[in-house]
């Protein structure tokens, strides 16, 4: 990887995973350092090489330009997006447009999910991965392991593009242009998996404060947008039986949540519950 001289860049937001910056002799460039060595960089790299993937299949998302290493870090060189506002601090800005976002989200993420991954592609199965993560969790019995094993290879391995993170966080507006961001966890499958996931943070995970101060809504406004996306992907035939699935799928995504991320005994304890209360409904 080409080592950028940072200096040279100035800073423009930080996280706890790196930090962004941008450079005047070099309009509408971000550069996105992460904080682990190069040695542990897989996550960035695998963003990048995901990010690329989709782009190249005419998706709206930034373009990535190269890897590059920042004082011995990994870091992405990509397009910068610039006056973007995520679909959720839209929604925050104006909570009396919140079903016209959702509406439109739901448009936009009907176009995303059918978007083909052709094969030979870096884009993993999200079927597989979900297999891996149930033959490894601690949080549930043999008897519930199979039962939700069975579920899930009863789930068609679609070639269709999956976000991974799918929330209104991770769709945005810049010039009245969508884009599709944080594509680190990218797969291909039935769309019920990001669905499932969209579902639980609404819906559930909605309920905590933390939750709400990320996503700059209140509980019962992300119930809203909930409850309009779902009319518009789905229609009004069948939308019950929507939700429904959307609720597997969610206690599905409890047991990929456990497998991806360290989680506290605590955490793991209430989250295993959940997916169990879940998955009997």
């Amino acid at each position: 990887m080409k080592e950028i001289d940072i200096t040279q860049w100035t800073k423009i937001g930080e996280g706890g995973n790196g930090a962004t910056y941008i450079n005047d002799a070099e309009p509408g460039v971000l550069i996105k350092e992460s904080y682990l060595e190069l040695a542990q960089a897989d996550a960035l790299v695998s963003e990048f090489n995901l990010s690329k993937a989709i782009f190249e299949l005419g998706v709206p998302t930034p373009e990535m330009i190269e890897l590059v290493s920042v004082n011995g870090r990994a870091a992405i060189k990509c397009q910068e997006i610039k006056g973007k506002k995520s679909f959720a601090r839209l929604c925050a800005d104006n909570p009396d447009k919140i079903e016209e976002y959702a509406e439109k989200m739901a448009l936009l993420s009907k176009e995303f999910h059918g978007t083909v991954v052709g094969a030979g592609s870096v884009i993993p199965s999200k079927k597989e991965r979900m297999k891996e993560a149930v033959v490894v969790t601690k949080m549930l019995s043999e008897k519930a392991r199979k039962r939700v094993m069975d579920f899930v290879d009863s789930v068609e391995d679609a070639p269709t593009l999956l976000h991974g993170d799918f929330t209104f966080s991770n769709l945005i507006m810049a010039d009245d242009k969508p884009y599709w961001i944080d594509l680190g966890n990218a797969t291909h499958g039935n769309p019920f998996f990001d669905l499932g996931h969209f579902y639980l943070f609404c819906n559930i995970f909605g309920r905590q404060k933390r939750v709400q101060e990320i996503a700059h809504m209140t509980d019962k406004q992300m119930v809203e947008f909930w409850n309009r996306f779902a009319l518009v992907y789905n229609g009004s035939e069948g939308l019950e039986e929507f939700n429904r699935t959307c609720q597997r799928f969610a206690a599905l995504d409890i047991i990929y949540l456990g497998h991806v991320q360290p989680l506290t005994v605590s955490e793991r304890f209430f989250l295993g519950m959940l997916a169990k209360k879940m998955i009997k409904q």
